[in-house]
């Protein structure tokens, strides 16, 4: 599965960045499935970062739930970057 991990900003101040991990079969398919997402109503697409990650179904279902395993969309929303630990 390919899941992409992407940061945006607030279109209109004050500005905050949003992220998200969106299921997708590619980076158009991505930008398509946040365009229709409430959450990212208001941020900027495409996307300030976009990374592309292939992980198993297994990996998905740990991460985001068993829906997200098998329904393409956009997980995990927050304004706290979830890889800020990683770097």
């Amino acid at each position: 599965m390919k899941v992409f991990y992407v940061r945006s900003e607030r279109i209109e101040p004050p500005p905050e960045s949003a992220f998200a991990f969106v299921v997708a079969e590619d980076d158009d398919e991505a930008v398509l499935l946040l365009r229709k997402d409430i959450n990212f109503t208001g941020y900027t697409l495409p996307p300030l970062e976009m990374r592309m990650y292939e992980i198993s179904a297994a990996e998905v279902r740990r991460a985001f739930g068993d829906t997200a395993a098998t329904e393409k969309g956009v997980y995990g929303f927050t304004t706290t970057d979830p890889l800020a630990a990683e770097t």
